[in-house]
């Protein structure tokens, strides 16, 4: 019945999802509407959100292993950087 949770078109939902919601935080940071500890973490958030759901999105798109595991590596790492820099801000203030 909830086969739908993992297909691979779910998945790029969600990734489309993501980059919309980075879109959306960096926009209101630029109108400044929204404060940079709340960007910092949308955009971790974010990250983190697109890292879990992009394998099976794609296996959608089409892409080889090789692609998916890059993009999914690329984006933990942004995923660890991000929260890093968001502790360290933190302490600092």
């Amino acid at each position: 019945m909830l086969s739908w949770i993992e297909s691979p078109e779910f998945h790029f939902v969600m990734v489309a999802f993501g980059i919309v919601m980075i879109v959306l935080g960096i926009r209101g940071y630029s109108r400044e509407t929204l404060p940079r500890s709340k960007l910092l973490f949308v955009l971790v958030a974010s990250v983190a959100w697109i890292a879990y759901s992009i394998a099976d999105a794609t296996a959608f798109l089409s892409l080889s292993n090789f692609i998916s595991s890059l993009f999914t590596g690329v984006l933990s790492l942004l995923f660890i950087s991000l929260f890093f820099y968001w502790g360290y801000t933190r302490q600092g203030s």
